[in-house]
This record gives C-alpha cells, sequence and structure tokens, in this order.
C-alpha cells in the first residue's frame, strides 16, 4: 500500500511539473547601444552615436565637433559582444535611471541600451559626484572608443573650440 501511495505521489508530482508554464527568455531581438552628449555652457561636444548588434555605427553630431551630420561606419560584432560583457560587468540594469548633480552649466551624458525586448536608460549630469560608480563613466568612454568617434568629434586630434570645418 506504501509503494502505491508513493508512486501515485510521484507520478502527481510529475503531472503538475510537467504542466506547469516554463519561462522563456525573451527574444534575443536587436541590440542598440546608444550614447549622446549634450552641450554645456561652454565647449562641449554635443552628439550621439548608436552602435547595433550587427556592428553598424550611427554617428549625428551636432555644436562643437567637427563633423555636424551624420556619418555612418561598421565595427567588428566581437567588438559589440565585449562591449555589451562590459554592461554586464557594470551591473547597467542594476543602476539608478539617474544620477544628476545640483549644479548647472555641465553637459548630460545618457547611456541607452535597447536588448531583450527592454530598454534602460541611465542619464548622468555631473553623476560623480550625485553617487554614480565611475565604471558608468569609463563605459561612456569605452563607446566612444569602440565607436572610434574621436574620428568625427576631434580636429586634428583636438577638442573643437569653434565652428566645424567645412
Amino acid at each position: 500500500m506504501k509503494v502505491r501511495r508513493l508512486v501515485l505521489v510521484t507520478l502527481g508530482a510529475l503531472v503538475i511539473f510537467a504542466c506547469a508554464p516554463v519561462e522563456t527568455p525573451a527574444a534575443e531581438g536587436p541590440v542598440r547601444i546608444t550614447l549622446t552628449r549634450s552641450m554645456c555652457f561652454g565647449f562641449c561636444p554635443a552628439y550621439r552615436v548608436t552602435i547595433s548588434n550587427d556592428g553598424e555605427v550611427a554617428y549625428v553630431g551636432e555644436r562643437f565637433v567637427n563633423v555636424v551630420g551624420e556619418r555612418r561606419a561598421s565595427i567588428p560584432r566581437a567588438d559589440v559582444e565585449r562591449l555589451l560583457r562590459r554592461f554586464e560587468e557594470v551591473g547597467f540594469d542594476q543602476l539608478r535611471d539617474a544620477y544628476r548633480a545640483q549644479v548647472s552649466d555641465l553637459p548630460t551624458y545618457t547611456i541607452t541600451l535597447e536588448r531583450h525586448g527592454r530598454t534602460k536608460t541611465v542619464v548622468d549630469y555631473g553623476g560623480i559626484s550625485a553617487g554614480m560608480p565611475r565604471a558608468v563613466r569609463d563605459l561612456q568612454d569605452e563607446i566612444d572608443r569602440v565607436a572610434n568617434t574621436d574620428q568625427w568629434v576631434l580636429r586634428n586630434g583636438q577638442p573643437v573650440r569653434g565652428e566645424p570645418e567645412r
């Protein structure tokens, strides 16, 4: 009798677990990493760069950059994968949405990561002094490095302090 009950309980448990919904991960879908740097009261370069999972880089320069307007380039997918690992190392999904210092005239840096059907944005306005981990600022610089934005932002290797060259 005990064996029969044990078999029935085991079978019942198997049926219940077999019918339980299985959590499936969100579809990989497109991945986009966007870094936006805004103007400040001085000569801060204002531009946006977006890197997609296939290695496409889209740049839009606005002010105090060498190239105003749109430019495109491509980078190896392996570079995109390494950059995405940096997001994991930084714990990007667990960061606050904004780090804002109580000061004025600073540029705003915004990182947006779109993946797995979700979007996470972190705004940095003097963020280090507002408790933002230094690793976020390093991530901003890494996005610039991987996208090679210096080719459009700098003029002769230097920050732009006037109108762009025509």
